[in-house]
């Protein structure tokens, strides 16, 4: 497809790649990641030694057709979103094979994370930033398996430099063409590069739309619209007890406190709009998508996707994967589910799993606009519940303060990685 990278050799220094992949390779844990600043520390050595061979190689050339065809393709995104643990990736694992589509196997993350970050760049630092990031995200997107998207490296060659080497051609055709008006610009360089690495951008190609999945999207909705026009949003919710557990889970599974206030902030904005828009009249932009419904009918749920997505629905899209590779199971509760099969188990066990007190406190904060979702939670007295939200309020607002106190002050770009 593209021009590869010069060979690698087997010189122990730090352009070579496939000691360090290996090192870091022993590092991720199966099925998933427990010591992450082992895998952290290993993932910044070999992030930082492919994007300088990738440097060292240039960037790739590009031709007018893949070019013509490559921005046809970044104006028509696709935005799957909802609060954390409700069924994104899901929805997002079910799409990734599908040959009209490019599917970023890890979360965009640009307005939610990465946009604090570049403001306290140089901007010639930008492209080095994202492109070790995304590096690491394409070796290790979730923590779990499958990890190296792209596969392994050699010492004939790496895809991963070749990835660099792709955002390092799409990155200034970005940043000219969309740069003036769409702040998620680097976000679609990214994804062009991916794109250019797994799909192509060759005229018979059947590429239309490119996906990225960002939990709490909701908030930044309509910049989103107003920046990508010919945007499709899939908005997923699950049932509240459900996400709140498997939030709880999540944490376990990583071994890090659950942010509850937190939690509970992102659910009440993430049902609020889905009951808001539920009132209205749907828009050929938007499409809510319940996780229950999609285990109950996966046939038709995809069907429905694929409908609004204006694709075909294709037996594809019955498995999830990650770049084809099939995925683990859809639930936090359970890692020894054959990959590739979705968990169909109901939640039932799950929501057991909560206390009287965090019944009491999902009603609070989302009761009555999940239960235009058809999510009945048992209704709270009128002075309790306002009592819960402005205590649960207090306290995001405190956390959140105490959040960017820290992350001002702890969190800036160590210099070996700018």
């Amino acid at each position: 497809m593209s021009a590869s990278t010069r060979p690698l050799t087997r010189r122990r220094d730090p352009l070579n790649i496939v000691d360090l992949e290996e090192q870091f390779d022993r590092q991720l844990q199966r099925p998933r990641v427990t010591d992450l600043d082992a895998v952290c520390k290993a993932a910044t050595a070999w992030s930082l030694a492919v994007w300088s061979l990738a440097e060292s190689a240039g960037p790739l050339i590009l031709t007018t057709i893949e070019i013509k065809h490559a921005f046809a393709v970044a104006s028509r995104p696709v935005f799957v979103f909802g609060a954390h643990r409700s069924g994104t990736t899901l929805v997002r694992d079910l799409l990734d094979h599908h040959p009209a589509l490019s599917v970023l196997p890890a979360e965009g993350t640009m307005l939610t994370n990465f946009a604090w970050h570049l403001k306290r760049l140089e901007p010639d630092s930008w492209l080095r930033f994202l492109g070790c990031e995304w590096l690491r995200r394409l070796a290790n997107p979730i923590n779990q398996q499958p990890y190296w998207l792209l596969g392994r490296s050699s010492a004939e060659g790496s895809p991963y430099v070749d990835f660099g080497r792709a955002l390092m051609a799409w990155w200034p055709l970005a940043r000219t063409r969309l740069g003036p008006r769409t702040t998620s610009w680097p976000l679609v360089a990214v994804a062009l590069a991916y794109a250019h690495c797994t799909a192509g951008f060759r005229t018979a190609h059947p590429l239309q739309r490119w996906v990225e999945k960002t939990p709490t999207n909701e908030r930044f909705l309509a910049r989103l619209m107003a920046e990508f026009p010919e945007a499709k949003l899939l908005h997923v919710v699950r049932h509240p007890y459900a996400v709140y557990a498997s939030s709880r889970q999540a944490a376990r599974n990583s071994a890090r406190p659950s942010d509850e206030n937190r939690t509970l902030h992102q659910m009440r904005l993430s049902y609020r709009e889905a009951a808001r828009r539920s009132v209205q009249p749907a828009p050929g932009s938007y499409l809510l998508v319940r996780y229950e419904d999609l285990l109950e009918d996966t046939a038709g749920s995809v069907q429905r996707m694929s409908s609004f997505l204006e694709i075909q629905a294709l037996p594809v899209m019955m498995q999830p994967t990650a770049n084809g590779i099939p995925t683990p199971s859809n639930s936090s509760f359970d890692s020894h589910e054959v990959a590739g099969r979705l968990n169909r188990r109901p939640a039932d066990g799950t929501s057991r799993a909560l206390t009287r007190r965090d019944r009491e406190r999902l009603s609070a904060m989302v009761a009555d606009d999940a239960g235009k979702l058809g999510y009945p939670l048992a209704p709270l007295p009128a002075l309790r519940r306002n009592l819960l939200r402005m205590l649960m309020h207090a306290g995001w607002v405190a956390d959140r303060f105490r959040a960017r106190w820290i992350r001002l002050f702890s969190s800036r770009p160590r210099r070996h990685e700018l």
